[in-house]
């Protein structure tokens, strides 16, 4: 694999996570509800935030940052989740890496409730 120029280990993929589409559906009132649309689970390379990242991401209050990269799926934007384990994390931008389509890099932070 090589992204940026930069050679890289296949192997390193060896985190699991499932991308969630999130919905808009309307309930029996006529409230609007938050519903799930496509699931997708796939292997990725997680990185915890580190160093001068760390303030970077303090500094936009981030939550917990991390950087996702994985095979590139078209579908996927900044209205989708990540879940890893039991924790949820909202995607804040995604990167098709060198506009080639075969790899992405997210950008994400763990999701808070309100």
């Amino acid at each position: 694999m090589n992204l940026n120029g930069r050679t890289t280990n296949p192997g390193e993929m060896r985190t699991q996570v499932t991308l969630e589409q999130r919905t808009v559906a309307q309930d029996a009132g006529g409230f609007m509800v938050p519903g799930q649309g496509t699931s997708v689970t796939v292997w990725c390379k997680w990185t915890n935030v580190h160093g001068s990242e760390v303030w970077q991401a303090e500094a936009l209050h981030a939550v917990r940052p991390a950087t996702v990269t994985l095979r590139y799926l078209a579908a996927v934007d900044t209205s989708w989740t990540v879940l890893k384990g039991t924790e949820r994390y909202e995607i804040l931008s995604v990167d098709n890496i060198q506009d080639r389509d075969e790899y992405m890099e997210m950008k994400v932070q763990l999701a808070t409730d309100g």
